[in-house]
């Protein structure tokens, strides 16, 4: 395994212990449904603990969204294996690795199983997302964008 076969790991490790770090600063420091304005009219850290998926989709089905985490993470293991992958695909799947294990940690470890938000932007009036939520859309647009610009070549 090449050099940059790590690549994806380390920021999926990145991603996972920032994600908890910060979650666990915002439960030990906001109450649910607190905010602390960061830039007025702008953002602001509100915490919510979110029972379903992105918009609250599908609340309370925990072993669902901790299967499809699972399936996420072989997925990711499986592409790394099969394909030589451009950086910014690395980068994008370590983005994806590191979100849905970040989020499948609350799932699983929360008494309550849901998932600790924080981040609200006033401008966009964007429901409540996580860095996890964040990461996992940055890696499936990179993914994407490597996908179109090419370079990423199938294994023997």
């Amino acid at each position: 395994m090449g050099k940059q076969k790590w690549l994806l790991y380390v920021v999926g490790l990145v991603v996972l212990i920032a994600d908890q770090l910060i979650k666990l600063v915002v439960r030990a420091k906001l109450a649910i449904g607190s905010a602390v304005i960061v830039i007025p009219g702008v953002v602001e850290f509100t915490h919510i603990q979110n029972p379903g998926a992105a918009f609250s989709l599908l609340p309370h089905q925990v072993w669902l969204f901790v299967l499809v985490a699972i399936a996420v993470v072989a997925a990711v293991v499986v592409v790394n294996t099969r394909f030589r992958l451009s950086a910014s695909a690395q980068v994008g799947l370590g983005l994806l690795l590191g979100g849905a294990l970040g989020n499948m940690v609350d799932r699983v470890f929360s008494p309550t199983h849901t998932v600790t938000d924080y981040v609200y932007f006033y401008t966009i009036h964007f429901p409540v997302f996580n860095l996890a939520d964040a990461s996992i859309d940055i890696g499936v647009v990179l993914l994407i964008l490597s996908t179109f610009r090419g370079g990423n070549d199938a294994r023997d």
